[in-house]
């Protein structure tokens, strides 16, 4: 991930931190300090955890980052997660289904903002138990795989 992207995160103050430290003796203590920007979750097996995507790798201006808000984020991920719905690649958090762009487009995107941040998809019906599936879940635990590229962002 570029530091660009990590730095707009971390402006938004949606940079995840964890802070570790060796407590063996005072004298050597080492204090470990890892950042991670808020993952995206294609279903909620741990594999399918992806790092957001990059909006410039998507065709928007290299200097994008410096106007764009949340909103926008918001906004440039939910259509990276439809093209991923295209191509059969998400599935429920809550019932594990995979989704579909059929004309119900029973689904949506959902940003968790707690326990952690977090992007993830979900039927209408099944967001009601989001909290129980996220319960004791902890975003350095999961590994993020970069993510798919699913064609340019204007090709939607």
């Amino acid at each position: 991930m570029r530091n660009e992207l990590l730095s707009w995160f971390a402006r938004e103050g949606l940079l995840l931190t964890s802070v570790a430290t060796s407590a063996s003796e005072e004298e050597d203590d080492e204090v470990k300090v890892v950042v991670k920007a808020p993952p995206i979750a294609l279903s909620r097996a741990d594999r399918d955890f992806r790092e957001c995507p990059d909006p410039v790798e998507y065709g928007y201006p290299a200097d994008c980052l410096e106007y764009m808000l949340l909103e926008d984020m918001h906004h440039f991920v939910m259509s990276w997660l439809e093209q991923a719905v295209r191509a059969g690649m998400a599935r429920c958090f809550v019932c594990n289904r995979v989704l579909d762009m059929g004309e119900e487009h029973p689904w949506d995107a959902v940003f968790v903002s707690d326990p952690f941040y977090c992007w993830l998809v979900a039927h209408f019906d099944c967001k009601r138990y989001l909290n129980r599936d996220l319960r004791g879940r902890n975003p350095f635990e999961v590994q993020t795989a970069p993510p798919e590229y699913l064609g340019s962002y204007f090709d939607a």
